[in-house]
C-alpha cells in the first residue's frame, strides 16, 4: 500500500464534552494498545519514503505513554517519518511540550473561538490558553483548527485578532461542522448567509493583522487557493481521496479517513485482517464529483472533502453546497 497518511486513533476518551464530538469520547473510552498501535506501524509505514503519522483521540495526550513507544517504534521502521498531533491542549505542560519539540511533532491545537465562545462549545478555555502561553514562551509554532458551527461562524473575525496576539499561532484551519457522532441533530451546522459574511469579516481582518504582524498569520483554506490557482492538472482533494490514507481505531479497525470512523460502509477490515481494496473507498473517477468537472475552480477546491460530502449528503458524489460556497467566496475575494 502506498499510504502517506496514517490516522492512530490512541483512545476513546477524552477529558472534556465537546458538544458535537465526532467521535462521542468521553471520560469513558477504549485504549488503543501497544500491540494494535504497532501492527498498523508494521502495515503502513514503509522503511523508507515519506508518511506521516498523527496522533489523535479522544485526547491523544491521556495516552502520552503510548505516544512515546510509538515515536520510538515507528522512527526504528522509518528514519523519515513525520509526527503530528492533534490535541485540545488542556493536558500539555512544559515536560510534554519539550518532548513533542525535540522529536519534532507537529501540534494542532483545537479551539472555536475567543474563551467564553470556546468554553461554550468545548470547555476548557483556562487549559487552552495555557498551553498558547507555553507555546509562546518557547517559540514553538502552532497551528489551530477551527470547528465552523453556526454558533461561532460570525465571530471568527474577532478569534483571528485574539490569535494574532500570540506569535505561536501560524495557520488556522477552517472544519466545517460535520453531523457526525454526537454532532447529529444539534442543528449547529452554519448555514449559507453566514459562510458569506464571515468570509467577507475574516479577509478584512487578516488584512489589518497582517500589515501589522510578522510572521503573518495565514487561513489555510485562503493559502490552499492561492497554492493551487496555478495548478495544471486536475489532483485528489486528500490523501483520502488518493486511496493514501488510513485511520485506525482504538481497537484496531481500519477506515480511508478518521471522519469515516464507526460507519460501518466504510471499514476496511482490521489491523489483523486489513481490507485493502476498501482503503480506496474515497477515489473517484472522474477525480471530482461529476458537477464539479464543468466549475472553472474545480482545480482549486478539487472537489471539497469526500468525507464531508459523505456526512453531509449522504452521497459522495454529491456536492457539499456550503463548502463549496465558502470556497467560491474565497476565490472571489482572491480575484478582486
Amino acid at each position: 500500500m502506498n499510504i502517506a497518511f496514517l490516522v492512530l486513533m490512541l483512545t476513546g476518551r477524552c477529558n472534556l464534552h465537546c458538544r458535537y464530538c465526532y467521535v462521542d469520547a468521553g471520560a469513558d473510552g477504549m485504549d488503543m494498545s501497544e500491540e494494535t498501535a504497532f501492527r498498523a506501524i508494521d502495515l503502513f509505514v514503509p522503511p523508507t519514503g515519506a508518511v506521516t503519522v498523527e496522533l489523535s483521540g479522544g485526547e491523544p495526550l491521556l495516552r502520552f505513554d503510548l505516544i512515546r513507544k510509538i515515536v520510538e517504534y515507528a522512527g526504528a521502521v522509518n528514519p523519515g517519518v513525520r509526527f503530528a498531533i492533534q490535541t485540545n491542549g488542556t493536558l500539555l505542560d512544559p515536560r510534554k511540550l519539550r518532548y513533542l519539540w525535540t522529536q519534532r511533532i507537529g501540534t494542532g491545537l483545537s479551539m472555536d473561538g475567543i474563551p467564553d465562545v470556546n468554553e461554550s462549545l468545548r470547555g476548557g478555555s483556562a487549559g487552552v490558553l495555557r498551553a498558547l502561553r507555553l507555546m509562546e514562551e518557547s517559540g514553538t509554532g502552532v497551528n489551530i483548527t477551527v470547528v465552523l458551527t453556526k454558533e461561532n461562524i460570525e465571530k471568527l473575525p474577532q478569534f483571528l485578532l485574539f490569535s494574532a496576539g500570540f506569535s505561536c499561532v501560524r495557520v488556522i484551519n477552517l472544519d466545517i461542522l460535520r453531523p457526525l457522532g454526537r454532532a447529529v441533530n444539534t442543528g449547529l451546522v452554519p448555514e449559507r448567509g453566514q459562510i458569506t459574511g464571515m468570509v467577507e469579516g475574516m479577509f478584512r481582518m487578516l488584512s489589518f493583522i497582517n500589515e501589522r504582524r510578522f510572521p503573518p498569520l495565514k487561513v489555510r483554506e485562503i493559502a490552499q487557493a492561492q497554492r493551487r490557482r496555478n495548478d495544471k492538472e486536475a489532483r485528489p482533494y486528500c490523501h483520502g481521496a488518493a486511496g493514501e490514507a488510513v485511520a485506525v481505531t482504538p481497537d484496531g479497525r481500519l477506515f480511508p479517513c478518521a471522519s469515516l470512523m464507526g460507519m460501518d460502509q466504510y471499514q476496511a477490515g482490521t489491523v489483523w485482517e486489513p481490507d485493502l481494496s476498501r482503503i480506496g473507498a474515497l477515489v473517484q473517477t472522474p477525480v471530482y464529483p461529476e458537477r464539479c468537472m464543468s466549475c472553472r475552480l474545480s482545480r482549486v477546491c478539487r472537489g471539497g472533502c469526500p468525507s464531508r460530502r459523505v456526512s453531509i449528503t449522504g452521497d459522495m458524489k454529491s456536492i457539499c453546497d456550503i463548502e463549496c460556497h465558502m470556497r467560491k467566496e474565497i476565490w472571489r475575494r482572491i480575484a478582486e
